[in-house]
């Protein structure tokens, strides 16, 4: 996976976009991929956990959540392996401008009709494309219980409307809430831990995706 932009991106706040977004970038920073977080979430989530005690493994966090924000993440891209923008959790000029610079996006969603609908409204900015463009994404699904129905059923909704959704998934796991207490993720305090295993998943689906993304683009300019 070469230097690129990922986007973790929804208009529904309390999918767990920010979780997503700093677990994968600790994952890659510990498996020897510099990582950077852009956290253009008026919120400031991700920046707030930086300053806990273990400032998430080291991994770099910049905060602008102006309308430029994409600006600051064409910037870092030079320096930086991977480049994870964390979006505000609704519909906005910095998200729309942050999805026409993005490389790849991840569209977490919680396994309840009310968080589908409304991830509904990402989509459809997706497919009809940012900027003249159509930026590549999967859906990811977050907070689940392991083996439940609704889960599978959403899964299988999504797969039916033509929506691309990882194989892998985030688990409701109480960890990653204790982890945020140090400003850490599931990665740092247990490396072989179930939460490890499914972001390890989690980031594994993504650079495949991004690889075979990056094949075709040679394959076309070839």
């Amino acid at each position: 996976m070469a230097h690129s932009i990922i986007t973790v991106a929804t208009m529904k706040g309390g999918s767990g976009k920010s979780t997503l977004a700093s677990c994968l970038a600790v994952h890659w920073q510990l498996h020897g991929r510099r990582s950077a977080i852009l956290d253009a979430d008026p919120q400031c989530t991700i920046a707030r956990l930086a300053t806990r005690e273990k400032a998430l493994g080291g991994v770099a966090v910049i905060e602008d959540a102006t309308d430029d924000a994409y600006k600051a993440a064409q910037r870092l891209v030079g320096s930086y392996d991977t480049v994870i923008i964390d979006t505000p959790g609704f519909r906005s000029q910095a998200t729309l401008a942050c999805l026409g610079v993005t490389d790849f996006v991840l569209v977490p969603v919680k396994p309840s009709p009310f968080d589908v609908d409304r991830m509904l409204d990402t989509l459809n900015v997706l497919i009809n494309g940012v900027s003249g463009r159509r930026p590549m994404f999967r859906c990811v699904l977050t907070q689940t219980t392991r083996d439940s129905v609704i889960a599978k059923h959403i899964r299988s909704e999504l797969a039916e409307a033509g929506f691309p959704v990882l194989d892998s998934e985030m688990t409701n796991r109480v960890v990653y809430a204790e982890a945020a207490l140090w400003g850490a993720t599931p990665t740092l305090l247990d490396k072989k831990g179930p939460a490890a295993r499914e972001i390890a998943a989690i980031a594994d689906e993504v650079e495949q995706i991004c690889q075979s993304m990056s094949h075709v683009n040679r394959a076309a300019i070839a």
